[in-house]
């Protein structure tokens, strides 16, 4: 049975997702008024598709990639005779809801034929040999793998001074695939009510590898639907993707669900943290919107390595480092609510920063965070965290809290 919370939280993700896809579905139509001719009006899936929120929120113009994007959700009868293509740096040409087609040229500009239910591929009026790989759709879920990289997406691929950077991606999804697979059917088999809201909005996902220092995250609403994995780390498992699965699709959630931000907020979402406690001597950078997010994507991380803990998924040094994990976010949500009501007890700022359906959100966190601490405070207790990075470190948890 679901709590009052996650209604709460279904109803409000619900109407986010139906404001977004009005919105894509607007877009589309001052883009081409004919477009509803060749798809599904009704079929708010094809709207929800994350790289269609990649192109209309790309700062070049790129109208040749949206016959791309749409093609596979255009039925065959509909498709277009022939759209202009170009494969990537490793000859790959992405289709979305199809797969990838795999041809011996890179960066090379082809005509993609529609020939009943059949794929062709030409240059220079000659048939191409290409392959066809299926997309990849994690077990027992509807969340596709981008096994490779996607040029619409490089755009979100910058460093913390907005510089692009490159991302690999393909050998570091190789390598934990099987990890992340795993992960997700815990999330679904131990959190399941929870995975219902994944579910709702999550299309995607991304594993990419590259250092912290350069970029935390990738999280973004301009590609609404994916959530991007950092295995920067040598030894992370499915320990590691059940944290960062529940906390990059707690973003994805967030999006829409505080989609109308005026329902959840009664001051500016670029308002800091130290203005609105100016005079107490609090030196915090970040927006309340900005601590409004990590607060819900801790909330979401509690909820999932939570339930794993709780029916015993994970064993020897895999259980211990999930208790870290917790503890690890334990702390830094404790912080991030002192931010707000300091003392914590209390409610005399956040009543003044959100409205009633902000203070829902705002009092669950709250009271998850001390439903956590009592229930892991006898074997978290003694860790130790005072050298851990930003990110939770497993090779220094385990130095400084070795298993006893």
């Amino acid at each position: 049975m679901s709590s009052s919370f996650e209604l709460f939280q279904i109803e409000n993700v619900v109407n986010g997702i139906s404001t977004l896809t009005q919105s894509v579905k607007l877009l589309l139509y001052k883009t081409n008024n004919s477009i509803f001719e060749k798809i599904d009006f009704e079929n708010d899936d094809i709207y929800q598709e994350p790289l269609l929120f990649a192109y209309f929120n790309a700062k070049q113009n790129l109208p040749h990639l949206l016959d791309l994007i749409l093609y596979g959700y255009t039925s065959l009868g509909l498709r277009p005779k022939n759209i202009s293509v170009t494969s990537d740096e490793f000859g790959r040409i992405y289709l979305p809801n199809i797969g990838w087609l795999i041809t011996h040229k890179k960066n090379e500009h082809y005509i993609l034929n529609t020939n009943k239910d059949n794929l062709i591929l030409t240059y220079n009026n000659d048939i191409v040999d290409f392959n066809l790989i299926k997309n990849c759709i994690i077990k027992n879920t509807a969340v596709e793998l981008l096994e490779y990289p996607v040029l619409l997406l490089n755009q979100f691929y910058y460093d913390i001074n907005g510089s692009n950077i490159n991302v690999e991606i393909e050998d570091i999804s190789k390598k934990h695939k099987k990890n992340l697979i795993k992960a997700w059917n815990l999330i679904k088999k131990y959190a399941p009510n929870h995975y219902n809201i994944i579910a709702l909005v999550t299309r995607k996902c991304v594993i990419f590898n590259i250092d912290t220092y350069l970029r935390n995250s990738f999280a973004t609403l301009s590609a609404q639907g994916i959530a991007f994995f950092n295995a920067y780390q040598e030894d992370y498992n499915e320990v590691f993707f059940v944290d960062d699965i529940a906390h990059q699709t707690g973003h994805v959630i967030f999006n829409a669900m505080i989609c109308e931000i005026r329902k959840f907020l009664r001051i500016d979402r670029d308002e800091t943290l130290q203005n609105i406690h100016e005079g107490n001597d609090i030196i915090e950078k970040r927006t309340i919107y900005v601590v409004f997010h990590a607060l819900y994507t801790y909330y979401t991380t509690f909820i999932c390595l939570d339930a794993c803990l709780s029916a015993n998924a994970f064993r020897g040094f895999k259980r211990h480092e999930a208790l870290g994990r917790i503890a690890f976010y334990i702390n830094k949500c404790g912080q991030d609510l002192k931010l707000i009501d300091d003392p914590i007890l209390t409610n005399d700022n956040s009543v003044k920063i959100f409205t009633i359906d902000g203070l829902t959100i705002y009092n669950e966190i709250k009271n998850t965070f001390y439903l956590m601490l009592k229930k892991w405070k006898e074997e978290i207790k003694d860790f130790d965290l005072s050298n851990q990075t930003y990110n939770f470190s497993n090779s220094i948890f385990f130095e400084t809290n070795p298993i006893k």
